[in-house]
């Protein structure tokens, strides 16, 4: 499964998952009174990570036993290392709640040096708590994820915003050669490779097309809507497919020749420069801030809806 504030209030606006926001609001309330919580908009976004929560859980009996359940820390957090540390247990103990141990929970965190600066303290934990690197676009952020000792880091195929009405899809006939992403994705999985990581996997996100989705052949996991999935079951095994497999696969092979970005470490120490660098470069900087504001606009109207919800209570 994926969770992100975008994907949680699209679920929540389906008639299958009404009851769980007026359920989500009793549960926060009373934890809240439990708690001390007495804000207004501290219970609500209790009552938006409840409702975060219980779609993780409707979806775990339908994954492999050792499989994740998901959840996504505050964008608006995304450059705040308390913040967001302090939000990924908070929904690590509401899954415990509703009866998901930790070890079946992976939190998502932006991959900003604040946000994998989370990671490494999550995971290092007495406890640990598993985590996921999100909006990742370079191999810096890749290796630092890696370095903080992430289960996965997820690099972006497609900029978030092709997802939404007001962004703009662009197909390309060889991704792996043409697709600012898909290249991405490449290097990210080859320099792992080259660097021996097997203990944080790259998981490939945002992804449109069957062709897209048949140049991931190689990597390590994936993240596939239904529709794509949907795109896979009605595209027939031709040898064209085929022969796209297996350039892919040849494509996330260790190279011969050194990468350029093999020699750098990424630390997330200060001052922490390579991986700032990495992530001053424009194009990654335009990623970042879009994904970013696209999920905070989401996470408002989560707030929104979770306040609605407390006055139609009563609360």
């Amino acid at each position: 499964m994926t969770s992100n504030q975008a994907i949680v209030l699209g679920e929540l606006a389906k008639p299958a998952h009404q009851s769980i926001i007026p359920e989500s609001v009793q549960a926060a309330v009373k934890l809240a009174k439990e708690d001390g919580i007495v804000n207004e908009n501290l219970i609500a976004q209790l009552v938006v990570d409840f409702m975060t929560v219980a779609l993780g859980t409707r979806v775990l009996p339908h994954l492999d036993p050792k499989g994740y359940v998901h959840a996504q820390t505050l964008p608006s957090l995304a450059y705040d290392t308390a913040g967001t540390v302090g939000h990924a247990e908070q929904l690590v103990r509401l899954y415990g709640l509703a009866g998901v141990p930790r070890e079946r929970v992976c939190i998502k965190i932006p991959s900003t040096v604040e946000g994998l600066r989370a990671c490494q303290i999550l995971e290092h934990l007495d406890k640990p708590i598993r985590t996921l690197a999100t909006t990742c676009f370079c191999v810096g952020q890749a290796v630092a994820a890696a370095a903080a000792g992430c289960a996965y880091v997820a690099p972006y195929v497609n900029p978030l915003w092709v997802h939404f009405p007001d962004g703009k899809h662009v197909v390309y006939a060889e991704p792996l050669l043409e697709m600012r992403g898909m290249m991405a994705l490449r290097d990210i999985q080859v320099e792992f490779r080259r660097r021996g990581i097997t203990g944080t996997k790259v998981m490939a996100a945002s992804l449109v097309t069957t062709n897209e989705a048949v140049c991931l052949t190689g990597i390590d996991h994936a993240t596939l809507s239904g529709a794509v999935l949907e795109l896979l079951v009605s595209t027939e095994l031709t040898s064209e497919w085929e022969i796209v497999a297996n350039k892919a696969v040849a494509a996330y092979k260790m190279p011969s020749e050194p990468t350029k970005t093999e020699s750098m470490k990424f630390s997330l120490d200060e001052p922490a420069t390579e991986i700032r660098n990495a992530l001053s470069d424009d194009p990654i900087v335009e990623l970042m801030n879009d994904a970013l504001a696209r999920f905070q606009t989401a996470e408002n109207g989560l707030i929104q809806l979770a306040l609605g919800a407390m006055k139609k209570a009563g609360v």
